[in-house]
């Protein structure tokens, strides 16, 4: 094919994405890449950083080695894609909740369908178009579930620079972007874009400067244990008094690193929670309002928890009372654990 870039990008959009890139599989500075990358992220896991995600260990040297992970492709399409993150219209399923409500918040970027899902529809939706050019082949669509270095796959082609939010920054839609990959069998014309970075992140910072616990701290690795998202959505067991406090009033992820980004003050774009609501609603009333929604995938029980650490370490005139109300009718051992906490 005589424009592969241009045919490329125009057909992700068509599907629903924002850019594309198109690496060989055996390309041998990946190869170099890989191997640079696999000694500090063996570095960052001896330190401890991984916290409770043991997944990142037991994939790691898959995630390495792509070529053994998936032994038939030879082509990976890596994409950015959108799901309407920081989009003024993005909608969500929660109740409205009222002036006087005691409130938890969960980050903007759960607005809408599970970026996983989009991601999938977006990469299948390519494949077809690829295939009318190329004939029918066969391809692994995968999208922050499969073990893959994403953001490394997305720098290397070309799609962005990894900021120091540990983010993939695009030259037009800043840090607000899913990754997704499709590793073909096909061996498809190699697509290595150069990004044009309006600036550079050593010249702004905002996201580091705006990080409320320290996990991001210039020219030090990021420390996912004090970060509010793995804090509120991998973290396993309580939270003891410091990662409560840590954690503010987010229920589900943190936005603080991502909406400073390009630099500008903090806009609040957070799905507000009553925590009332939350605490007394049926699990089965929660579960269907999450259900197809990124927030899933903490479930009602860690929503609840991280609940729970909020009321604790709240002023508010409702929290003590709905801390005895859950006391007495709430039977998650998790759950009544923290809010036992002293």
């Amino acid at each position: 094919m005589k424009d592969f870039n241009k045919t490329l990008q125009t057909l992700v959009q068509e599907c629903g994405g924002h850019s594309a890139c198109c690496i060989k599989i055996d390309n041998s500075d990946l190869k170099k890449t890989l191997e640079e990358n696999h000694l500090i992220s063996q570095n960052w896991l001896a330190s401890g950083y991984a916290g409770d995600m043991n997944y990142l260990e037991r994939m790691l040297e898959e995630k390495s080695n792509p070529q053994k992970a998936f032994p038939s492709a030879k082509s990976i399409i890596v994409i950015t894609f959108k799901n309407k993150w920081g989009d003024a219209s993005a909608e969500h399923n929660f109740p409205d909740v009222q002036d006087d409500d005691l409130l938890g918040y969960i980050s903007a970027y759960a607005k809408e369908q599970d970026y996983h899902k989009t991601g999938h529809q977006v990469l299948l939706k390519l494949q077809k178009k690829l295939e009318d050019n190329f004939g029918e082949f066969s391809a692994t669509p995968a999208v922050d579930t499969k073990p893959i270095f994403e953001r490394l796959l997305a720098v290397f082609g070309g799609l962005g620079i990894r900021g120091p939010n540990d983010l993939l920054r695009t030259p037009d839609e800043n840090v607000r972007v899913f990754i997704g990959s499709l590793f073909c069998d096909i061996d498809l014309p190699e697509v290595i874009l150069d990004p044009k970075m309006p600036f550079p992140c050593k010249f702004c910072n905002n996201c580091v400067e705006n990080c409320p616990t320290d996990a991001l701290v210039e020219g030090q690795p990021f420390n996912s244990l004090e970060c509010i998202s793995y804090l509120t959505i991998e973290k396993k067991g309580t939270l003891d008094q410091s990662e409560s406090r840590l954690i503010e009033e987010w229920l589900f992820g943190c936005d603080w690193c991502t909406v400073v980004c390009p630099p500008k003050d903090k806009e609040d774009t957070r799905i507000p929670i009553s925590l009332e609501w939350l605490m007394k609603s049926s699990a089965g009333e929660i579960k269907r309002i999450i259900k197809g929604s990124a927030i899933e995938y903490a479930g009602v029980t860690k929503l609840r928890r991280n609940a729970a650490a909020i009321l604790k370490q709240s002023d508010h005139p409702k929290a003590q009372e709905l801390i005895e109300w859950s006391l007495k009718n709430l039977q998650s051992p998790l759950v009544l654990e923290q809010l036992n906490q002293d």
